[in-house]
């Protein structure tokens, strides 16, 4: 879910663009009709689950608000969405509600609307705290959470009974390499773990904050991530590639995500490290017949997790008509009901405090004790880097930690101090 082939040129370009242009606000033009309302979303909404899901929602919302018409597209995943709001935002074409990567306000929020100005109190009090870390700028509410996670580790629980390993799992990185052996032992085509950097870096950048590191310095100028704290899951990684106890993704040719997975439903892989997005299909798919238990990302130094997924902004240029109905609309899908519903259909995050107190996520808790497991973790969410160049960074790293997997005999400092040279130029150049 996360193309860059023109990205960083049109990034490129908005840098440069005069500071006026990001101002935001726009002369209100008299109303005729329904306050029609666009929202891009990063899933397409014909043939993506989540998309089909609030599309449905969407309809829903029409139809109980005749004086509002909000239309979803789907804009091709966040960095796709990201690069087409950077063009619309050139071309003074924007849509009134995005759904961009968490990490993404950091260069959006300039843009976006104060939604303490169109959501009530309650409703912003309601949402999960561990979910607005990443919505503030300035101390101004400019997001609200809509599919959030944090990455957790999956494991075969019958293929740990059968190493004689704990079905809880390992609780540190040291732990699982150990665990990683002894299911290895099994036999040949079975492996002890697997798992992928993604196409932002995610889950390096999770470790890096469980071995006690940072990404940037406070001032966010200066790279703080070329010592063991950031290389350290490169050294553990690469060894296990080369002991032959991890599966590898990098060269293959289909998706890295779906390839881990589908190895792992298999009963071919002992552990995976993924996002909490896909415990419903890992949980709960007829065709994988294995069973599944979901327990915290390994500790490094200690437990600590990236947050993950998107927001949804409310862009400043819109009337005011769109910015009001667009805060009716963020206010109807932060309903309990819709929270639970897609909790259960995804495992994203429930994003309101209420709905964890409903009949129906305690009976989801009951019968699958794997979905409270992230909840759990929530509280190990770890701040992102507020950086407006992070998208470039962690394109830059991503290439050195792919690297890194398809030479496991590389050195891992040399990867770190490769990725920190990069992030410090783009660092350097964009102050």
């Amino acid at each position: 879910m996360r193309g860059r082939a023109f990205a960083c040129a049109a990034v490129l370009a908005v840098l440069v663009l005069p500071t006026a242009l990001w101002a935001g606000g726009s002369a209100e033009p008299k109303a005729s009709g329904p306050v029609k309302v666009d929202f891009w979303s990063i899933w397409d909404i014909e043939s993506n689950k989540h998309g089909k899901y609030f599309k449905g929602i969407v309809d829903e919302f029409n139809k109980a608000n005749p004086d509002v018409v909000v239309t979803m597209s789907g804009q091709g995943g966040y960095d796709g969405l990201a690069t087409k709001l950077e063009a619309a935002i050139l071309a003074k074409n924007i849509p009134t509600i995005a759904q961009i990567e968490e990490s993404f306000l950091a260069r959006f929020h300039v843009r976006a609307a104060d939604l303490g100005k169109y959501l009530d109190k309650k409703t912003i009090d309601n949402y999960n705290p561990g979910l607005l870390r990443s919505s503030y700028a300035n101390g101004v509410l400019k997001a609200v959470p809509i599919n959030r996670s944090t990455p957790i580790l999956y494991v075969n629980v019958d293929l740990l009974q059968k190493a004689g390993l704990d079905p809880k799992g390992p609780k540190t990185w040291d732990e699982l390499v150990q665990f990683a052996a002894k299911i290895h032992a099994l036999g040949p085509d079975i492996y002890g773990f697997t798992g992928y950097w993604d196409t932002d870096a995610w889950y390096w950048e999770s470790n890096l904050y469980a071995y006690g590191g940072e990404v940037v310095s406070a001032d966010g100028t200066k790279v703080a991530f070329n010592n063991e704290k950031g290389w350290k899951i490169v050294e553990l990684w690469q060894k296990m590639v080369r002991d032959g106890t991890m599966l590898n993704p990098y060269g293959v040719q289909e998706g890295k995500s779906g390839f881990m997975l589908a190895k792992f439903g298999d009963g071919k892989v002992g552990m995976v490290l993924d996002s909490i997005g896909s415990l419903t299909s890992l949980v709960r798919n007829p065709k994988y017949n294995i069973k599944v238990s979901s327990v915290f990302q390994p500790a490094g130094e200690k437990y600590a997790v990236v947050s993950g997924g998107a927001n949804l902004i409310v862009m400043n240029d819109s009337t005011e008509a769109q910015k009001k109905a667009a805060g009716r609309f963020l206010t109807y899908i932060a309903q309990d009901r819709i929270a639970v519903d897609y909790f259960n259909l995804s495992g994203y995050f429930p994003t309101t405090k209420s709905s964890l107190e409903t009949p129906e996520i305690k009976q989801l808790f009951e019968q699958f004790p794997q979905y409270k497991v992230p909840m759990d973790q929530m509280q190990y969410i770890h701040s992102r880097p507020w950086h407006k160049n992070w998208r470039e960074m962690y394109i830059a790293i991503t290439e050195e930690l792919e690297a890194a997997l398809l030479k496991p005999d590389k050195d891992p400092k040399e990867v770190m101090a490769a990725a920190a040279a990069r992030c410090q130029k783009i660092l350097d150049e964009n102050k």
